[in-house]
């Protein structure tokens, strides 16, 4: 089941960390196949035919057609290798996990993407200005959740890694990317801090797996 499994990721993608950090929780051999956004490659055709949006990540199975979007594959992961599991607790609490992925993975991230920063202005100062504006919203979000919430939990809602957490992580490594002053949102920092010791989401990062100069 867990070979002719491929990877085409960016590097510095938070899509594209997401899969990569699910892969190793679940421990799924599968091939890295790096795809360069600063050369347009995933516009390429060859690219676009696997994934017809044109982004990343995208997971080709053997046999099956490829997957795009990360929460799509990661969901896939969930069901075909069950453990260690993506969600914790109660369905309530599951239910949790997923409004908290998706206050990154649609409330936050699509709203920094390059193409979208572009469009809202050439200037490089404003698309940054842009940016910190979504990071700092969504993640105001994610942080007044968890308070509401009140567990004081390694992760998001556990001491293990949730679906919420490989959204978060790579969400909080680009506001600091992007000067975000991230003691603003404690928990989030305290979180991502403790991931940061966290063998699979060490061996998942995105300096493993910057380009050469």
């Amino acid at each position: 089941m867990n070979q002719g499994i491929t990877l085409y990721h960016y590097w510095r993608s938070s899509s594209s960390w997401r899969v990569r950090w699910g892969l190793e929780i679940k421990g799924v051999k599968h091939v890295k196949v790096p795809v360069n956004i600063l050369g347009a490659e995933e516009k390429l055709p060859g690219y676009v035919a696997k994934n017809p949006s044109g982004y990343l990540p995208c997971l080709v199975v053997e046999g099956h057609q490829p997957l795009g979007e990360s929460i799509a594959i990661l969901e896939w992961l969930e069901e075909t290798f069950p453990q260690p599991s993506f969600f914790s607790g109660d369905a309530f609490e599951r239910a949790l996990i997923r409004q908290l992925a998706e206050t990154v993975n649609s409330g936050t991230q699509p709203l920094q993407n390059p193409d979208v920063s572009k469009l809202h202005s050439p200037d490089k100062d404003e698309q940054t200005r842009w940016m910190k504006h979504w990071i700092e919203r969504g993640l105001g979000v994610f942080e007044t959740l968890l308070e509401k919430d009140g567990r004081r939990t390694k992760f998001s809602v556990s001491g293990q890694p949730s679906l919420a957490d490989l959204c978060l992580i790579p969400q909080v490594y680009a506001a600091n990317r992007f000067g975000v002053d991230m003691d603003k949102f404690p928990r989030c920092r305290d979180i991502y801090a403790h991931a940061m010791t966290e063998p699979s989401c060490i061996a998942s990062h995105p300096d493993r797996f910057k380009p050469a100069p």
